[in-house]
Order: C-alpha cells, then structure tokens, then sequence
C-alpha cells in the first residue's frame, strides 16, 4: 500500500476485514409473521417481529442445543425455540425455559441480539452485538453502545416517487461492486444496450469528493456515493419528470455481495404494470454488470494502487480506493469474518 501516506505492510486479513454500517439484509415484506433467517458478514442471524411489529434481530442458534431459532415462532414479543421452546426477548435475554419454570435462568442461557431497524422498505442490522449475553470471552465483543442513526439520501422518503424494488446477489468482493457503480467509462461497453445505448466512449467526467462522499457528473446524471454502502443515482438538474436509482451494497461473505436497489419515479405512477417494468429492466442492467465484476482478479480491490493500471476516467475509483485504504490502516469499527466470536 505503498502508494498512499498511510502506509503499512499488507496483511492477508485485509481482505476479510469490513466496515461497521448498517447493511440491510431483507426487503420489509419478506419479514411477517414467521422469523427469517438472513446471512450478514459470514453469520446467520434471526429477524422477527415483536407485539409492536417491530424487527428485531437476534443470532440464528439457540444457545442451549443449537437449534434454529428461524424454525421456531413468535410470542408474546418474544422469539421461541423449536426444539425445547426457551424463549428470548429482542436483547437476547432468555426469559424463559419451559424445561424448568421454578429456576433462576442461568447466564449462559442468554444469547446475541443486534440492532435493527426498517426503513425504505429493508431491514437494516448494525452488526456489533448487543445485550445480555454473557460468558467466558464475551466481555470484549458485547455492547451497549447506541449505533449511529442510519442516514439515506432524502430522495428515498419523497413521498412524490413510487419505488420500484430489485436485488442482486454477486460472487464478488464488496470492494469490486462498489467500483462498478463508481465506473462510468464502462457504460457504453458493457450495457450498449441498455442504460449505455447512448453513451460516448469518450469519457470527461467531473466529480468531487471528501473523507466520505463521492459525486460524479455524467452527462443529466448525478451519481452519489457514500461510504461503505450506499449510492444514488439522480438528475443533475430538477425538471418535472423525475427518475431515481438507489442502490446499497451488503457483504454476505468475504467474496459475496447482496445489492438490493430502488427505482423511484413520479411519472406514470398509477400504469399497471409499470412498476414491474422498472424493477425487471433494472435487474437486466445489474446481470450485465455482475458477469463482469464476478470475473475481476484478485478477488478485492489490490493493496496498492499501482497494482492496476489508471487513467483520468478513473477517478472517482481512484478515490474509494484511497477510502478503503484509509479505512485498513486507521482504527475504524470493523468487522472480520475470521474471527471465531460474533463480532
């Protein structure tokens, strides 16, 4: 990582090693009356609904056989084991064990929970453990720490623009998909007969950036960025129709990545039909990017920027390099995947 000012020897971890954000694992709907099970940062988590129909989120395993508390239901608030029916409350705390109701419950009955929230339609998990659970280890993992609000771009509450939903899930590296977003020169090569129809090979972009925002203009487009997770794609200038693209980036495992994405729009919202119109052509845009960014070696982003050639296009790609490196070599929240504790 020679070529940038926090320089230090790469470590072969690095590229199991990923933000704190809050990533959204699920669309709202997928989550009713039944709990679900979803897979964030290489571990298997629970969502469920408590009286209030709140999410909630809670690790997969019950702690007393290990059985899959997904497989189990909800009462009372609670979520409830299908193997011996212990139930659990949304900090993980066991409140209680069928088996033996006259007993204190033990500590080690307890398990993980995290934080989550639902918002523009997904369910979102802030992947630091909260709550009760105890034990030997525990102590340098489980939180009580309030996460940071999830912000999103305002275009996402605009009550004017009807959403269109459609996801994606990719062989690759949460560095490489972010870059595809961030690349505007291969508009006109990769989706020549799509969303690049139009294009010109011949690239002038203009963009800016700070620590944690990147905006690129593109011909009437206006495409944002905000690390690690979230993009946007809006008119560079408001005129009576308008057209949204949002995007957010998850990381299931080291090399597999869930974008889930929105298409707003305040024309033609009431034409049935064209919502699905709108979700299934952009899924068509993100299979032509996916073929592509699922073959890129080495699998992340390389640990130097000399290790990949450069031209002025590049730019914008350039700068969430240079993000993601300040992110390895300072002391940011993270997460890695090779660590046996949950998180």
């Amino acid at each position: 990582m020679n070529s940038h000012p926090g320089f230090r020897e790469v470590r072969e971890s690095d590229q199991q090693v990923f933000p704190i954000a809050w990533y959204a694992i699920s669309w709202s709907k997928e989550l009713r009356d039944k709990p679900l099970k979803k897979r964030l940062l290489g571990k298997d988590i629970v969502l469920y609904r408590d009286n209030h129909r709140q999410v909630r989120a809670i690790h997969a395993y019950c702690p007393h056989r290990g059985a899959d508390l997904s497989l189990g239901f909800c009462q009372n608030g609670h979520i409830t084991c299908p193997y011996h029916a212990w139930s659990f409350d949304e900090n993980g705390q066991c409140v209680d064990i069928p088996a033996h109701p006259g007993r204190a419950i033990p500590d080690f009955a307890h398990t993980y929970a995290y934080p989550a929230i639902e918002k523009a339609g997904l369910l979102w998990v802030y992947p630091q453990a909260v709550g009760p659970a105890s034990g030997p280890g525990t102590e340098s993992w489980a939180s009580t720490l309030t996460p940071p609000p999830l912000e999103l771009f305002p275009e996402l509450e605009d009550p004017n623009l009807v959403m269109s939903p459609y996801d994606s899930v990719w062989k690759a590296h949460l560095t490489r998909v972010v870059e595809s977003v961030l690349d505007v020169a291969h508009l006109p090569i990769v989706h020549n007969k799509t969303i690049g129809k139009k294009s010109s090979t011949d690239i002038h972009i203009q963009f800016e950036a700070d620590h944690d925002h990147i905006r690129v203009k593109n011909g009437s487009g206006l495409l944002q960025y905000t690390f690690p997770q979230q993009w946007i794609l809006t008119p560079a200038e408001e005129g009576r129709s308008k057209f949204i693209n949002f995007v957010t980036f998850t990381p299931i495992e080291q090399e597999v990545t869930a974008i889930y994405g929105l298409a707003g729009r305040n024309f033609a919202k009431f034409v049935p039909g064209m919502s699905r119109i709108f979700s299934r052509y952009s899924s068509r845009v993100l299979e032509e990017d996916r073929t592509v960014v699922e073959s890129q070696h080495p699998r992340p982003i390389p640990e130097a920027l000399r290790m990949e050639a450069h031209v002025p296009a590049d730019g914008p790609q350039v700068r969430f390099r240079n993000r993601w490196y300040d992110f390895l070599v300072n002391d940011e929240p993270r997460v890695r995947l090779d660590q046996e504790s949950t998180w």
